[in-house]
């Protein structure tokens, strides 16, 4: 008598590989929506955290945090400048111990000295005296959506890089919305900003609450700005940005000019080829102040667009780097009372540029 075996036939076994494929497709997008949701959960986390720190240094210090953009001179609060605001807050973030390892008698850049600053690079040697701070790698400056990759262009000492941003306002001789305003003489945003070494009207170096006069909810204080890791290579034309997203980019703006709100976009977005050098520094160094570093944003361009600079603008910070993240559809902002909204990319422009300014009179409807 001859037993027969029970098993699968080859086709039952292809049916059930099909079906096994078919819901791992169908479930990947969700498991990735589910992955993304924690990380966009915990990036709102670090700017909350950060938020709070602010809070807590404009309180015990009677101003928000300054960032340096220049080469400070001897007894300066700030010892040779190129520091950046979140290298200020550090003691408020639990970090008092990597804030006393910080030299701050030097300047945060190899690339430049009191007498010679070098406005275009960050250049952070492995020799520098802040080296080991400098490429502290910190989670709560990482937004964990962002591809970060770590480089050695910012300079050997291989830099740890920041997602978030302080609000510098509106750039330099804005003439509002409508183009009829008097030319902006100073920063109109939430965050201080000085260059000891090349003293100017536009820096505003202290603020405190009390300056916000459009209410300290309606302000932003801190977002989110896309790392850019892309490295650039010599091309046909000299040196070129590898293919990116706009968001990671800056196109040339001109010069400082006098320029209505919607003036400043039509001119930035009629340009057709980022420029590398502006480019490439996005984000590279949180401890950095330096202009190209990109640890202050403005509210000119609308979230998630490209970026754009203003040739002369390194020394002062006038530059236009725009809110940016990878989460789908917009980008955590921190207003200045401390909480912490996700803005639509889509949000009204007129919305976008009322929120950068502190002190303008602009009215803002809810956030979409």
């Amino acid at each position: 008598m001859v037993s027969k075996r029970s098993g699968f036939t080859l086709v039952e076994l292809l049916v059930v590989i099909a079906v096994v494929g078919l819901l791992i497709g169908l479930l990947l997008p969700a498991v990735q929506s589910a992955r993304e949701a924690a990380r966009r959960m915990q990036c709102s986390s670090n700017q909350r955290q950060i938020g709070l720190a602010i809070q807590n240094y404009e309180s015990a210090l009677q101003s928000f945090p300054l960032t340096t953009t220049g080469s400070g001179t001897v007894g300066r609060p700030n010892g040779s400048g190129f520091y950046s605001w979140l290298a200020m807050i550090l003691p408020q973030m639990e970090q008092q111990s990597l804030y006393a390892s910080i030299d701050f008698s030097v300047p945060m850049t190899s690339a430049n000295s009191a007498s010679t600053p070098n406005y275009f690079k960050i250049d952070i040697h492995s020799s520098h005296p802040n080296a080991l701070p400098a490429a502290t790698l910190l989670p709560t400056y990482l937004c964990p959506s962002d591809p970060m990759q770590r480089t050695a262009y910012a300079g050997t000492a291989r830099p740890a890089p920041g997602s978030y941003v302080g609000n510098l306002g509106w750039a330099r001789l804005t003439t509002g919305v409508r183009g009829t305003d008097d030319a902006l003489p100073t920063t109109n945003g939430a965050m201080p900003i000085d260059n000891p070494a090349s003293p100017s009207s536009w820096f505003t170096k202290r603020l405190r609450h009390r300056d916000i006069t459009d209410g300290t909810s309606n302000t932003a204080m801190v977002s989110e700005r896309q790392i850019n890791s892309l490295v650039p290579f010599a091309g046909v034309i000299g040196s070129q940005m590898p293919p990116g997203p706009d968001s990671i980019m800056s196109y040339c703006g001109g010069s400082t000019a006098a320029r209505s709100l919607p003036r400043w976009i039509s001119y930035c977005i009629g340009v057709t080829v980022p420029d590398p050098a502006y480019s490439a520094p996005h984000g590279k160094a949180w401890i950095s102040g330096s202009t190209i570093a990109a640890n202050l944003y403005m509210h000119v361009m609308p979230p998630n667009t490209r970026n754009c600079h203003i040739y002369g603008g390194e020394h002062d910070g006038n530059n236009l780097v725009t809110a940016s993240s990878m989460h789908n559809g917009g980008v955590h902002v921190t207003f200045a009372d401390g909480h912490t909204n996700f803005v639509s990319s889509k949000i009204d422009n007129v919305i976008w540029w009322s929120l950068g300014s502190r002190n303008g009179g602009e009215t803002t409807t809810e956030l979409e």
